[in-house]
């Protein structure tokens, strides 16, 4: 009996043993513009100068992290100048002091080498060259970039400049950053990724785009044939998205604040979740829905949207929705509110047969929900047929409107809570709005 005891005994502490022996204490290293590298040997590389110094900085604990397996990576106040590409590792979490700006460089310094047109890409530095190394869901994982007070990401208006790509993710979190100055490129590129948070930020100004189509967020698959995504480090399956939520953030002054222009035949992000936005002052329709499934956008403001060709332009463009649920939104000033139309890639990816929408009569009623103000249509188009869209082949689904639910009497109303620079009838206007007509408070970010 005593030997049987002794050997469950050995058999416990063989099983206990090993797994605690495995347990690595995150490592936490903080960093301020004046740092050094965490590889010194990086300051006698030949190309280490005073345009390329941010970049070695934070590649350098990059590296570090993924030796350790994740861990945290801290940025003092001040400002660091990225001149080219930083590859982030899995259960890495990035944190943005209060004062920290990232900015784009345009300039290495050094005769033929070219500054890079991303700053942050979300695989580990060792395979960051590599070619087809992720596909599906099985790159990175766990990974937050999270801002405190008034970090900013500054894309210094650099042509095809982009803040953050991830690809091939799992658990990503971006948080709290004010993002700003976009010219033709987006703030965030995200391609076939599961499970993503992105709350809390600003992304304002953007030059306008050749195409006025550029998002400060665009959803896309990893497809070569659409050439919507250029990251060699991709086997471009074509995996789409799946359950990414997008709320609480502030658009202003953009091309289009959310959406996907090009889609992958067959192929359907799931459970984009777009609510609780402030959306101001778009070029183009303010969010473009294309191939999504099992969808919700729901309790967004979404205002001043630029009339278009033939005062077109929507806040809500839908191609390829399946089971959309879009409810409780508020747009003023904008030509059409929503409309949902048949479509078609065309130049790449135009070898991908249409793209048709399918809303039951549960998701019809939804759009009913919707309030305009101050606009011309006071209802939601849908258009089953491609290229019909006369008023034969027009489904109309009429949507509230501000005079209806008195909601223009409240221009008369105060509030004592006001943004900086913003009236006080303003502030009470857009947000006793939202509250009349969205089921839960929403907060109003200021500019």
């Amino acid at each position: 009996m005593q030997k049987v005891l002794l050997i469950l005994s050995l058999l416990t502490l063989w099983i206990i043993l090993p797994t605690q022996a495995v347990e690595t204490k995150a490592e936490t290293y903080t960093i301020s513009p004046s740092s050094d590298p965490f590889n010194e040997n990086f300051m006698n590389d030949s190309t280490y100068n005073k345009k390329t110094k941010h970049y070695y900085l934070l590649r350098s604990y990059l590296e570090q992290l993924e030796e350790t397996d994740g861990g945290a990576l801290i940025l003092e106040k001040g400002t660091y100048l990225i001149s080219n590409v930083l590859f982030v590792p899995s259960n890495v979490t990035i944190k943005l002091e209060n004062g920290v700006k990232i900015v784009n460089g345009n300039d290495t310094g050094i005769a033929n080498v070219e500054a890079d047109q991303s700053i942050f890409q979300l695989i580990r530095p060792s395979r960051g060259k590599k070619e087809g190394v992720y596909g599906e869901y099985g790159g990175e994982k766990n990974i937050s970039i999270i801002g405190y007070g008034s970090a900013t990401i500054d894309l210094n208006f650099e042509k095809d400049a982009i803040a953050i790509i991830a690809g091939h993710n799992q658990n990503i979190r971006i948080e709290n950053i004010h993002f700003q100055n976009m010219y033709s490129g987006h703030f965030i590129e995200i391609d076939a990724t599961k499970n993503a948070v992105i709350t809390n930020n600003k992304f304002i100004n953007s030059k306008q785009s050749p195409t006025e189509i550029k998002e400060a967020i665009n959803i896309d698959t990893p497809d070569k044939l659409t050439q919507g995504w250029s990251s060699k480090w991709s086997t471009f399956d074509k995996t789409p998205n799946s359950n990414l939520t997008i709320e609480d953030n502030l658009f202003y002054n953009l091309d289009r604040a959310i959406g996907t222009h090009k889609y992958s035949g067959g192929k359907y992000h799931e459970q984009i979740i777009i609510r609780d936005n402030k959306i101001e002052k778009m070029r183009q329709d303010a969010i473009r829905v294309l191939n999504w499934r099992n969808s919700t956008i729901e309790n967004n403001l979404v205002k001043n949207v630029e009339p278009g060709e033939n005062n077109a332009n929507r806040g809500i463009m839908a191609s390829g929705a399946i089971n959309p649920t879009f409810q409780h939104n508020v747009f003023e000033n904008i030509p059409r509110p929503m409309q949902f139309i048949a479509w078609k890639n065309s130049d790449p990816g135009s070898e991908y047969a249409i793209t048709y929408n399918e809303l039951s009569e549960e998701n019809k009623f939804a759009l009913a929900t919707n309030t305009i103000v101050n606009d011309e249509e006071d209802f939601i188009r849908i258009n089953p047929k491609y290229k019909k869209y006369d008023k034969e082949h027009t489904e109309f689904i009429p949507i509230k409107t501000a005079k209806e639910t008195g909601q223009m009497d409240l221009l008369n109303h105060r509030t004592n809570k006001t943004c900086a620079g913003q009236s006080s009838n303003s502030y009470n206007y857009y947000s006793k709005i939202v509250r009349l007509h969205v089921p839960m408070a929403w907060k109003v970010p200021c500019l």
